[in-house]
């Protein structure tokens, strides 16, 4: 797919991964960049996994941080949810 964006991550278990980028997006209010990814696994009710991390992106080793609070999952989930509906509407 012409549009696929690669990012290499190192787990939790220090294996080196190639992940698809779903997207990006820096929350104004907050000044904080999230980044959203798969490393395209179903979880047990056959949905593909996803993970999100906030990152700097001035920061050249691109290290990826947890998120921790509810505002910013409530927020994440949203995005999401517009990232799946405009994915059905091919846009």
């Amino acid at each position: 797919m012409a549009d696929r964006a690669v990012m290499t991550v190192i787990n939790e278990n220090n294996e080196i991964m190639d992940v698809d980028v779903l997207f990006t997006f820096k929350n104004t209010a907050t000044n904080v960049c999230y980044i959203v990814y798969t490393e395209n696994t179903l979880d047990e009710n056959g949905d593909t996994e996803v993970f999100a991390s906030i990152f700097d992106p001035d920061d050249k080793t691109l290290t990826l941080h947890p998120i921790e609070s509810e505002m910013e999952w409530a927020l994440l989930e949203s995005k999401l949810r517009e990232y799946e509906r405009n994915k059905e509407e091919g846009k």
